[in-house]
């Protein structure tokens, strides 16, 4: 047995997050209207800014990486992943779960990948739609792979940070808190400090070049997507994107691995 074939723990998490007859009637009908008109329509709209203009099409490749994917990420990852645990905990399932044959990596793996795929299927709605940018546009291939090696490792540690809150947690609507209030800091607390920063420097300190200094702001996710695909001159800056994608995966495997660590204490766990 693996994390990713005949795994008990990852099938009940497919199987519990993409059946529809769980679901309630109005989350089915919420469903239903975004599959049958929502995103139609946002296909209609999109390829109509895309074939427009070259410009436009470039664009419309930072916009959906930045502003809509990236968003997607940030928001919906940990959301999804700060019930992964907590939820067995209130379910009483969770020292069952640990008592099994299962592997710590097993019942890890399979909750985090699990967790993760409806994140992961919901960007495939936008992958045709950045390749058909990317063409348009005139994106470098270079630039079109890292953005998405970007996005899917902001996916993981936004994912692993979901999961770790879920963990350390012992309720659901705790960990999912936790989990809001650690990505806000994240996100809103480096520009916050850019600010501050330029307050204390003084006017001079100003402008792109300043900002580029200022390493804090390397690790927001919006900067670096902004900055490899909405900066329309030819000064682009990949190292903030490459430095963001290694330690956003190092991050994430930190993060499982002090996860899985802690499940392997055995009754230590489970009376925490």
């Amino acid at each position: 047995m693996s994390v990713f074939t005949e795994n008990p723990v990852l099938y009940k998490e497919i199987t519990t997050r993409f059946q529809l007859r769980r679901q309630s009637k109005a989350n089915r009908i919420v469903i239903y209207c975004i599959v049958g008109l929502v995103i139609p329509l946002f296909y209609w709209f999109s390829l109509r800014a895309i074939l427009y203009s070259q410009t436009g099409a470039r664009d419309a490749f930072g916009m959906f990486l930045t502003v809509f994917e990236t968003s997607l990420v940030v928001l919906l990852t940990p959301a999804m992943l700060a019930s992964t645990i907590t939820i067995e905990r209130e379910k009483q399932t969770w020292n069952a779960l640990l008592l099994s044959k299962l592997t710590h990596t097993e019942i890890v793996g399979g909750k985090f990948i699990g967790g993760l795929l409806p994140t992961l299927a919901t960007l495939l709605v936008f992958f045709p739609l950045n390749i058909a940018a990317a063409c348009v546009g005139t994106v470098t291939l270079a630039q079109f792979v890292l953005a998405h090696v970007l996005l899917l490792a902001t996916t993981f540690f936004y994912g692993a940070l979901g999961m770790f809150c879920s963990w350390a947690c012992r309720r659901t609507q705790v960990a999912t808190a936790t989990a809001a209030g650690t990505v806000a800091f994240l996100v809103l607390g480096s520009p916050l400090a850019l600010s501050l920063w330029q307050s204390v420097a003084g006017y001079n300190s100003y402008g792109r070049d300043a900002t580029l200094s200022f390493m804090p702001l390397w690790s927001n996710p919006y900067y670096a997507m902004t900055e490899l695909t909405m900066n329309q001159s030819n000064d682009i800056h990949p190292e903030v994107a490459v430095l963001l994608t290694l330690g956003s995966l190092v991050g994430a495997v930190l993060l499982l691995v002090a996860i899985t660590r802690k499940l392997a204490h055995g009754p230590k766990e489970m009376s925490a």
